[in-house]
């Protein structure tokens, strides 16, 4: 039977991913209109068949490509549930609450057959590097232009993992229904934080916690959301106001809106994107 999920993907953050999983095959889709195929081979592990292509599309020899090719043709609307509740967090230094998600997963037994060897949390691919902080930049004022300055996305990085040092403790969580999260194992996840049951307050409502002591630490969080909201605004569990605001932060990005539009759960303003996804449209069509 077929299985209709979504997930995030981690390592560092890239957004929500559309899954169709018949078990021995799997079809990914970051926009719900192309699709990533992975099969299982003989030795049971799931690999690359076919690459960006149509639900309908789908050829191979393989036993199951009929069932997934099936299963593809007979889903329904997007965005499916999202499904990894499992969720690994850097752990503040002090307090020992969730900092910064490090990664997701969907099953137990993924959780257990995961090793932890890289305790660094990581905002951004290494190859990007796109992201601005326009509260750094106001707050070195104006240097020479000549000058090199440290790059905003490793300002940040220091930032949130110097919070969870110097021996970072990192802990996967179960989230329940209400939000809520029950403890289990991790990198150095010792005494009474095994099993111990937080409440949905505790965790940040997105990537990173916001709450720093200084405002330019605070901005600096605050803009990392906001460069990434026309991913985040594929999330599911947002309150009213985080959706609010991160929709006018997304439309400051209209071509990335445009790719992520069809996962959205809701939209607040529908007036308003639908200007900026026409403005997205007419960007990519010049």
């Amino acid at each position: 039977m077929a299985q209709y999920y979504s997930i995030r993907r981690f390592c560092p953050y890239q957004g929500v991913i559309q899954v169709v999983d018949v078990g021995n095959a799997r079809a990914y889709s970051t926009d719900g209109r192309h699709w990533q195929v992975r099969v299982q081979n003989a030795a049971g592990r799931l690999r690359w068949h076919a690459t960006d292509c149509d639900a309908g599309d789908l050829a191979s020899r393989e036993t199951n490509a009929d069932q997934l090719m099936q299963a593809l043709n007979e889903r329904p609307p997007i965005p499916f549930p999202l499904a990894d509740r499992f969720e690994l967090w850097l752990l503040h230094h002090e307090s020992r609450l969730p900092l910064a998600i490090v990664k997701s997963r969907v099953t137990r037994e993924e959780v257990e057959q995961d090793r932890i060897t890289n305790p660094t949390w990581q905002p951004f691919l290494m190859s990007s590097n796109e992201f601005r902080s326009p509260a750094l930049e106001a707050a070195r004022g104006n240097p020479d232009a000549r000058a090199r300055h440290t790059r905003a996305r490793d300002v940040l990085e220091r930032q949130v993992n110097m919070a969870g040092r110097p021996l970072p403790v990192l802990q996967w969580f179960e989230r329940l229904n209400d939000a809520s999260g029950i403890g289990h194992g991790g990198m150095r996840v010792e005494g009474a934080l095994a099993g111990r049951h937080l409440p949905a307050e505790a965790f940040p409502e997105l990537l990173v916690d916001p709450d720093w002591e200084q405002p330019l630490e605070r901005d600096l969080v605050r803009e990392y959301h906001e460069w990434n909201a026309p991913f985040l605004l594929a999330h599911q569990r947002l309150s009213e106001n985080t959706r609010g605001w991160l929709e006018t932060a997304a439309r400051q990005r209209p071509e990335t809106l445009l790719e992520n539009y069809p996962m959205y759960p809701q939209v607040l303003d529908a007036e308003a994107m639908q200007v900026s996804l026409v403005s997205a449209k007419l960007i990519k069509a010049s």
